[in-house]
């Protein structure tokens, strides 16, 4: 079944009329206008293409290009590289900016609210957003593929690609500097070849017993291990999992809502000898997640109150903070978490089975200061996860009927999709999710405790046609949690 993963930016910018090429000439007006921001430290690099660039481009920015110009130009390449598309997206972003901003990331307002490299307005995100050259680059290149799903836009002229995304009032604009554009990016010398991304699932799950077991799957080479490894405890009731570099840290809690930990090498393969326990004497506890920001560990519970509480640990410093962090709500049932950027969001379901988030901003140290209910109107949950694509949220719950339900989310772009989508099965009873590249991985608990999985593609669009076991014959688990390494 085909799920629709993006949805279009509100309509208010179909009617939006952005600034008019500006004058390479400075007037006497500007001397008051604040200096333009940077895009990124420049390098002897920079100064190196500019020169070049100068002898060979014949556009608007003809004998105009400086080391500055080309550190802009340089910070909106490597971002559309580092997201995997092919340079010709770098071509359509960089001819956008000539237009719209001269490659200046400008931080003076001039035609309405816009502002940056791409004069993007505020619906595009907030002032400082929009001056950040990654995210204004990152937010023009999701509007280019919602507006272009499948990579059509590969097939279009540049310039009819730049228009479809600004809505400009001067159509014309953008094609005569592509050819320019096309000289820029391939004078911005390519990075060293990207790790290879995450392909490898990390599967746990609480057997019959109320012990851990584990195996694994890897999207990239020969599948699954086809079984499930023995790891010990005892009494467990739920299961969450996150990593730093290549460890794999899964928290459990054991029969009277303490909460444990214990870690799987991927370098050794080796996992540590037993369950401790994490800091802050948290007991009663019924739901847990965890999520990764650098080398810190954000870990959340449902408390015996039924409020959620959160502790942070670095595994590349001090450790664990020690203490649990009460941060509200009541009559929580179960928790799911992911980060986009320096922000993590935690979703709940609450007593009623409906779904609500709260986000904690890393950057600030700040948590947002209430629940707010996820749109859709979904009632009557009983298990959900969340996974995450770039500023892509993918939420998916069991529904009152025993099947799962997706959405999506853009943090920072066009919010949620405001609709649960159906995708089939019955009598779940557990769910976690992960992501290899830009397909999502969706594992369920079915009816009598066995293991299945159902995979999204961000690419594409498309979930595969049904859910597939998962090798090894595990029968009877409780809890599961899924990451991946690569």
């Amino acid at each position: 079944m085909t799920k629709p993963l993006r949805t279009l930016l509100p309509t208010v910018l179909a009617a939006a009329a952005l600034l008019s090429p500006l004058a390479l000439t400075a007037t006497p007006a500007h001397a008051a206008l604040q200096p333009d921001r940077s895009c990124g430290t420049v390098t002897s690099a920079d100064t190196a293409a500019a020169a070049s660039l100068n002898t060979v481009l014949t556009g608007k920015l003809a004998h105009a290009m400086t080391a500055y110009r080309a550190s802009c130009a340089r910070a909106i390449v490597a971002t559309t590289r580092a997201r995997g598309l092919p340079d010709q997206a770098a071509v359509i972003a960089v001819t956008t900016a000539i237009v719209e901003s001269e490659l200046r990331n400008n931080p003076n307002v001039l035609d309405h609210t816009s502002v940056g490299l791409f004069q993007q307005q505020t619906w595009w995100g907030s002032f400082e957003e929009r001056l950040d050259p990654a995210y204004s680059t990152n937010a023009f290149l999701d509007a280019m593929l919602r507006a272009y799903p499948n990579g059509s836009w590969k097939t279009q002229p540049v310039g009819t690609v730049c228009q479809k995304v600004q809505v400009s009032a001067f159509p014309g604009a953008y094609q005569p500097q592509a050819a320019d554009a096309q000289l820029i990016v391939a004078a911005m010398t390519p990075p060293a070849p990207a790790p290879a991304p995450a392909s490898r699932v990390h599967l746990s799950a609480v057997d019959a017993n109320g012990a851990l077991r584990a195996t694994d799957g890897d999207y990239a080479g020969p599948g699954w291990s086809g079984s499930w490894a023995p790891l010990g405890g005892s009494g467990l009731k739920a299961l969450t999992s996150a990593v730093t570099g290549t460890t794999m840290h899964v928290f459990a809690l054991g029969s009277t809502g303490r909460v444990y930990t214990m870690d799987a090498d991927y370098n050794t393969g080796q996992w540590s000898s037993g369950w401790q326990e994490v800091p802050g004497g948290a007991e009663g506890a019924t739901a847990l997640s965890a999520t990764t920001i650098g080398n810190r560990i954000h870990l959340n519970i449902v408390g015996s109150d039924g409020a959620l509480h959160a502790t942070d640990g670095d595994y590349a410093g001090p450790g664990w903070s020690g203490s649990w962090a009460p941060l509200g709500g009541s009559g929580l049932t179960a928790l799911a978490s992911a980060a986009t950027g320096d922000t993590m969001h935690v979703f709940a379901l609450g007593s009623t089975g409906r779904v609500y988030t709260m986000d904690a901003d890393y950057g600030t140290g700040q948590w947002s200061t209430a629940w707010q209910d996820v749109p859709g109107g979904a009632e009557g949950a009983t298990a959900l996860t969340a996974s995450t694509t770039g500023n892509w949220v993918h939420l998916s719950i069991v529904g009152s009927d025993g099947a799962l339900h997706a959405t999506d989310g853009e943090y920072g772009g066009a919010g949620w999709s405001g609709s649960w989508v159906p995708m089939g099965g019955s009598g779940l009873k557990a769910l976690t999710s992960t992501v290899t590249g830009t397909t999502m991985h969706v594992y369920a608990l079915g009816s009598t405790g066995r293991v299945y999985t159902m995979d999204a593609d961000y690419n594409t669009g498309q979930w595969n046609g049904g859910w597939q076991d998962v090798p090894g014959g595990l029968e009877g688990a409780t809890a599961l949690t899924a990451s991946t390494t690569r």
